[in-house]
């Protein structure tokens, strides 16, 4: 199995790390609050463009009972609902399949195909992103956590109690498209304060074959796990499907 431990990746600046990323995080209070935070700069959330607004799913939150939907309110990547009693539960924001074609010119149009324009297309890919994160409330805990949703792209732990989340402790993970695993995928790993934005990674690693990977972190604090998977489509209008993921946690 491969291992995940903390170490500059600063200098990787792949596909993967310039492009936007989706995160979700949220925490209760008098209600329950939560953010998307879709950009580069995890974990303060931006504004997202009028025009992209209609990619996203309304954010959930998913117990071991029940999946609810959270309401927008206020900034469009803000959303509320009633305040969460003790447990364990899962949030989720999710990108809709949305093609993308960049031009030889080099500007960027957003769901359009090659068949959509006249001029020579550089790429074409269908892009999905999915954020989940693990949230705690009160001295609580279930194996929730270990429940694939079985959409997209996703990261999920192998281990079975939140209480495994410690500084310094091994934990294993799975990451999966549409339910099956995904071998040899590269996943970073990093939190918040580590740098002025995503550019700069904390940590790397590949799955292993059966899409198993560890990772040990190494300070307490907000932690992400990010990772995408390019596959062949078999249209020739849009060629890729580009799938992204990522999943919060809190390391005690």
């Amino acid at each position: 199995m491969k291992k995940l431990g903390l170490l500059c990746v600063a200098g990787l600046f792949t596909t993967q790390v310039l492009a936007h990323d989706l995160w979700v995080w949220g925490e209760n209070g008098d209600k329950f609050s939560a953010d998307m935070i879709y950009g580069h700069d995890f974990p303060t959330p931006e504004k997202i463009q009028e025009e992209r607004v209609v990619l996203f799913e309304d954010v959930k939150v998913i117990s071991k009972d029940a999946e609810n939907i959270l309401k927008q309110s206020g900034e469009n990547y803000h959303y509320e609902g009633d305040k969460l009693k003790d447990g364990v539960y899962i949030l989720n924001a999710f990108y809709k399949p949305t093609p993308w074609i960049k031009k030889d010119d080099g500007k960027w149009e957003m769901n359009k195909t090659r068949k959509d324009v006249s001029q020579k297309v550089d790429y074409c890919g269908i892009s999905t992103m999915q954020g989940k994160a693990i949230v705690v409330v009160g001295d609580s805990d279930s194996k929730i956590i270990t429940k694939p949703l079985n959409k997209g792209l996703e990261i999920t732990p192998l281990f079975d109690s939140v209480k495994d989340i410690k500084e310094g402790e091994i934990l294993k993970f799975k990451i999966m498209l549409n339910g099956k695993s995904v071998k040899n995928a590269e996943i970073y790993a990093s939190y918040g304060g580590y740098a002025s934005s995503d550019m700069a990674q904390a940590g790397y690693a590949k799955s292993d074959l059966d899409g198993n990977f560890e990772f040990r972190p190494l300070k307490k604090g907000l932690w992400y796990l990010k990772s995408t998977v390019n596959t062949k489509t078999g249209n020739d209008d849009c060629e890729i499907n580009n799938d992204k993921t990522t999943l919060v946690f809190e390391v005690k």
